[in-house]
């Protein structure tokens, strides 16, 4: 993010930037390499940490939202694989690392950690649909953070248990 939009909430990217993913890319598929492009990898502008709390505030959703159309618009035939967020689920486990987010003495960080989840899992659905209208073949999707358990199969029943 912070190589496109260093300061995260920029209307133009950094052409510096975006060059570079866009070698990398081509470089990439020069030797066979199909790339997987994780979007946010626990790297939120600082910029936008101190100055609005990253994603405790719904304003990252559209400085994400125009990352998101930036990248899919200049790597359309490059990427077709995204990952919006890395373990998206972090953010109850390691919140500044996860989301960016801090917490002032007294605060609610339950009330805190799911407003930023939810605005996480909102900027991650934005990010899908945009991905679609510019390239139907984009394939997106969201990694979690590794749990412990597996089900014993694939069945439905045994999931749920």
């Amino acid at each position: 993010w912070s190589r496109i939009f260093p300061l995260g909430d920029e209307t133009e990217p950094n052409e510096e930037g975006l060059k570079f993913y866009e070698d990398l890319f081509k470089e990439c598929r020069k030797h066979g390499i199909e790339p997987l492009v994780t979007i946010t990898h626990f790297d939120c502008p600082m910029h936008l940490v101190e100055k609005y709390g990253a994603w405790r505030s719904r304003e990252l959703v559209g400085f994400y939202e125009n990352l998101c159309k930036v990248i899919f618009n200049r790597y359309k035939g490059l990427v077709k694989y995204w990952l919006t967020f890395n373990e998206i689920n972090m953010i109850l486990h390691a919140p500044f690392m996860g989301a960016g987010l801090y917490f002032e003495e007294g605060e609610n960080k339950e009330q805190v950690k799911y407003q930023a989840a939810h605005h996480e899992l909102l900027a991650s659905a934005i990010a899908t649909k945009i991905a679609h209208e510019v390239d139907p073949e984009n394939q997106v999707g969201c990694m979690l953070a590794a749990g412990t358990n597996y089900a014993y199969t694939c069945k439905p029943e045994d999931v749920w248990a």
